[in-house]
């Protein structure tokens, strides 16, 4: 009897159609799990950092003016943001030509780096200036890898997902931020509720940055073993690397345009109502050190819940109907509600202002990802999303802290945040409204 090779007979058929879903259906879960865990752990270093503005202050420059220092520490931040497109156009470039799990790996290998350096620098008062130096070597290499994150994330989630579902997911991959909310709060709550202000100082202000150590590696270890995106596996483009940066600002000028002016709406809305928000409550309205943590994680657990609800919604309604609308209710309530809030400053006042935000921006919030993402074609996705969200967020994310505590000095008006958010959403709006061709959302 003729043998037969025992290769021959292992798979005799082709796999199932069952088989072939499950399969789909895990690989759908480890692109999520690995999108929302880098996403929140980046949204979670700059929200920490935000937090513990005051206290970093006091670490990392020399003691005495305590505004000056608080700016240098903003300027800090802003510094890392100038670095961010840089980070991201070479990620982008790389994940557009290498593949998108490489970079993802990269990625969160480099954000790891910087939460240990934050971990265990000293302190000014022990090494001086190079406790300094140390802290914006920190916020650079955060920065770095904070530039590719959101191209090369969300363009692997997205391209991992049907396309009926990418409302859906566009809005659990913006959930990450507001998981990282909930964290830093819980950790900040943990800081001025149980620690004593001696301990807090000291050592207690490493403690976020600790957590978010104990996570990054299992994030890193997931996108490791992650399966490649399917639409860059079968990409056939053989344009090198500045053909494709080149191809982005020559072929595609509209699409940036527009990138450039959701990214700018989404950073400048997060970053001034969520990142500066613990230090607007205590320095300007002189709340209770716990009542901007408190209000964040209630916060945090309504955008969780409402941010995938209103992906949804939008895979229905359509996204760019739902973001028009969105913008537009934010900028009918946010003055009337910050005038009621400084009016007589209270916990409640300040909770209830912050969950209406959350609940505002959920559904804008929800559909930046899916609406950026698909401006490019697959070949260009990644650096040319990384090329507008970096830009707009070095600009109207990292700079914006430094210009609303400059303009709150000299304007001595605790309104300043909020007719900055109006302004540039205003204006962006209006660009948005410009570019717009009927039809799906945002295709140009």
């Amino acid at each position: 009897m003729k043998s037969v090779p025992i290769e021959d007979i292992a798979e005799p058929h082709p796999p199932s159609q069952g088989r072939e879903a499950a399969l789909q259906a895990a690989r759908k879960k480890k692109a999520l799990v690995a999108a929302i865990i880098g996403n929140a752990l980046e949204w979670y270093d700059f929200i920490v950092y935000g937090f513990l503005a005051v206290f970093i202050a006091k670490q990392f420059f020399p003691p005495g003016d305590d505004v000056a220092a608080l700016l240098l520490t903003f300027a800090t931040f802003a510094l890392s943001f100038a670095v961010r497109p840089v980070g991201g156009v070479l990620i982008g470039l790389y994940a557009d030509r290498f593949g998108r799990r490489p970079a993802l790996s990269f990625i969160m290998a480099t954000m790891t780096v910087s939460m240990l350096i934050m971990v265990v620098v000293p302190s000014y008062a022990s090494i001086g200036v190079a406790a300094t130096v140390l802290m914006v070597i920190a916020r650079i290499l955060q920065a770095l890898s904070a530039g590719g994150e959101f191209a090369s994330a969300a363009t692997y989630l997205l391209e991992s997902v049907p396309e009926k579902k990418r409302g859906l997911y566009s809005g659990l991959y913006s959930s990450g931020p507001l998981l990282a909310t909930v964290m830093a709060a819980l950790v900040g709550l943990l800081m001025t509720q149980v620690m004593s202000p001696e301990s807090r100082d000291s050592w207690g202000w490493r403690v976020p940055f600790a957590f978010g150590l104990l996570i990054a590696p299992v994030g890193y270890y997931i996108r490791r073993y992650l399966p490649e995106s399917e639409v860059f596996e079968k990409n056939t483009d053989t344009q090198g690397t500045l053909e494709k940066l080149r191809s982005v600002f020559r072929d595609h000028r509209r699409a940036l345009v527009v990138a450039l002016s959701l990214a700018a709406i989404g950073t400048s809305v997060q970053y001034v109502l969520l990142v500066y928000a613990p230090t607007y409550a205590v320095r300007e309205l002189k709340l209770p050190p716990h009542v901007p943590f408190l209000a964040l994680l209630v916060c945090g657990s309504i955008g969780m819940i409402l941010t995938p609800l209103l992906g949804m919604v939008a895979d229905r309604v359509g996204a760019q109907r739902q973001l028009h609308v969105s913008l537009g209710v934010l900028i009918v309530l946010i003055m009337p509600l910050y005038v009621w809030m400084t009016a007589e400053p209270s916990t409640a006042k300040f909770i209830l202002c912050s969950a209406i935000f959350t609940t505002v921006t959920s559904a804008s919030n929800a559909v930046y990802p899916k609406l950026m993402a698909y401006l490019f074609p697959p070949e260009l996705r990644s650096t040319g999303m990384a090329i507008s969200y970096n830009l707009s967020a070095t600009v109207f994310g990292g700079f914006s802290l430094y210009a609303i505590t400059v303009l709150l000095n000299a304007m001595q008006s605790t309104l300043v945040p909020a007719l900055y958010v109006v302004a540039v959403t205003a204006v962006f709006w209006v660009i948005l409204v410009a570019l717009h061709r009927p039809g799906a959302d945002f295709k140009v």
